[in-house]
This record gives structure tokens, sequence and C-alpha cells, in this order.
């Protein structure tokens, strides 16, 4: 009388196993995913970290640029003489070295401009690092914390003017009349050096800088 009572307790007692060992792995794979989860938020939180580094990099080497190019410049390796919008003679295919370094010369239409055939790695050298021509400095460094893994840098590209800044206003397509304008592409880098950000702007010097002719 007793047996079929003793089938059916086993039975629960089975079916209730099976429960928890599913229960057990559903728990298992949600905290599996959820440790999945966790360290892919971390990964892009950490890239996201770096790339803002690289882009404050970057912008800090726009400034650069513009006091190298524009001024105001006082450090003993200033060239600002050399630019001149009607004279781009300092300016050099394969952007130049020495005193020269990272001015490229224009390219022709067509042509592949020069900023994107320049090298602007870390171990370039063709672009002006951070400060080279200004005195200025930039914390960075792979053993520095939360900075640049290397400085950053940039080339300036002399580009035919042709329209000029004022409104409805084009310039003489002789080459007597030709004027230049500059165009900066700067590189920044993250903590990791393979973390990179790319910016450009475009300046104008209207006139010399003082004490030059």
């Amino acid at each position: 009388m007793n047996a079929p009572s003793h089938g059916v307790a086993a039975a629960q007692r089975g079916f209730s196993l099976i429960v928890v060992l599913l229960l057990l792995a559903i728990v298992m794979v949600l905290g599996v995913s959820a440790a999945q989860l966790a360290l892919v938020n971390e990964v892009a939180a950490r890239s996201d970290r770096d790339t803002e580094i690289a882009l404050q990099a970057a912008e800090a080497a726009l400034v650069d640029a513009e006091r190298d190019v524009l001024g105001p410049n006082a450090d003993a390796a200033a060239r600002l003489c050399l630019f001149d919008h009607r004279d781009i003679a300092a300016f050099a295919a394969g952007c130049g070295t020495g005193r020269n370094l990272g001015l490229c010369a224009a390219t022709a239409p067509g042509e592949t401009p020069a900023w994107m055939a320049a090298d602007l790695s870390p171990a370039s050298a063709v672009a002006v690092p951070y400060g080279r021509f200004t005195g200025q400095s930039y914390v960075a460094g792979e053993d520095q914390g939360a900075v640049p893994a290397h400085p950053p840098r940039y080339v300036v590209e002399a580009i035919r003017n042709r329209g000029g800044w004022e409104a409805h206003r084009l310039q003489g397509a002789g080459a007597e009349h030709a004027t230049h304008l500059f165009r900066v592409t700067a590189v920044g880098f993250g903590v990791d050096a393979r973390t990179q950000v790319m910016l450009q702007t475009t300046l104008y010097k209207s006139m010399a800088s003082p004490g030059c002719p």
C-alpha cells in the first residue's frame, strides 16, 4: 500500500533536483553575462578616456602650431619670419628638416596633399614635436599616468589662397598676386599610443611678424 507514495515522493525529489539545477544554470549564465558586460563597459570607458586624452593633445598641438606660425613667440627657436603668405621658399617637399622641420610644400591640384603623405608617428623625422619652436612643454610618457604616451606633433602645409577671407572678393590668378594659407595638421596620442586623434585648422597670416623683413 505504501509503494506508490514512495514512488511519487522520489519522483518529486527528482523533479525538484532538476529545477534547482536549471535555476543554478540560469544564475550562472546571468552572472557570466553580467561580468562580460561589466568588462565591455570598462573597456569602452577606458577607450573613451584614451580618445579624450588624444583629442586634448591634438588640440594643444594646434595651439602650439598657431603660436609657431602667427605668434606671439619669444622663444629663442622661434621662426616666425619663415611664415610669409607671399614667400613660401622655406616649405619643401617631404616637409623639411632642421629649422624648416614640418614645413610641407604646396602640392599641385589632383596630387595627394602633403598632410596625407607626411609621417605623423611618434618617431617621425618630419613632424614637429610639441614645443620644438615655442619652448612650451607638454607632459607625456608611458610611465606618467593618465597622459599621452607621446607628445603631440604637427606639420604645416602651404596651400594656395584661392579666394581670400573677405566676402565676394576673389584673388587674382597671376603668380605675382599669389598668396598662401597655412594648413596645420596635428595628431595627439592617448595613453595607449595606438589611440590617435587628428585635427586640422587653416591659418591666415596677412602680414609679416614684427621684426621680419
